[in-house]
């Protein structure tokens, strides 16, 4: 396989749960960026957050460009990941993009909003990032995966196309 499963969506569209479960299922490593971020700087991503959104983001391409250099690795991104254009190129070079697109009714019964700093307005907040970041998600992606079945048809249906198994039609289709 070799290439890395780079994995966007919104806060709470299931991206760390997913990619778990994948490095599971085919043995690769796991990274959440945002523990990766937490790891190398020794703060938290909201006291990140709290010293200003560009430092964070700043922060957070560095850290995509040192992923990006890892091999045989699950990556959940933050869902900022696109706010940067430099991020999506970094991590396309040795991976493959999956935009987990959920619900934002679904995600609004799952999330604590209180370990997310964009959230931390409400959940009318996600409405917003939807709008905003949705035609970005979609550009970035090389495949669209609905988050709309169990996690196990989840991660099959990433491993097919990982794998070369699921590779026809369009990249942005995503299956019935």
């Amino acid at each position: 396989m070799g290439k890395n499963i780079i994995l966007i969506g919104l806060p709470g569209a299931g991206k760390t749960t997913l990619g778990k479960l994948l490095s599971n299922i085919i043995g690769y490593r796991f990274i959440d960026s945002d523990a990766f971020i937490e790891e190398k700087t020794g703060k938290s991503i909201t006291d990140l957050f709290q010293i200003g959104e560009d430092y964070f983001r700043s922060i957070e391409s560095d850290a995509y460009k040192e992923i990006a250099n890892f091999d045989d690795t699950v990556v959940s991104t933050g869902g900022g990941v696109v706010k940067r254009n430099e991020n999506i190129v970094a991590l396309k070079k040795n991976g493959t993009v999956y935009y987990i697109d959920r619900a934002v009714e679904d995600i609004t019964h799952d999330i604590e909003v209180s370990h997310r700093p964009l959230l931390k307005d409400g959940f009318e907040r996600i409405y917003a990032l939807k709008a905003e970041r949705e035609s970005l998600y979609q550009d970035a992606a090389d495949f669209v995966v609905k988050n709309d079945k169990p996690l196990e048809e989840l991660a099959a249906e990433i491993i097919a196309r990982h794998t070369g198994a699921g590779k026809e039609g369009n990249a942005h289709d995503t299956p019935e």
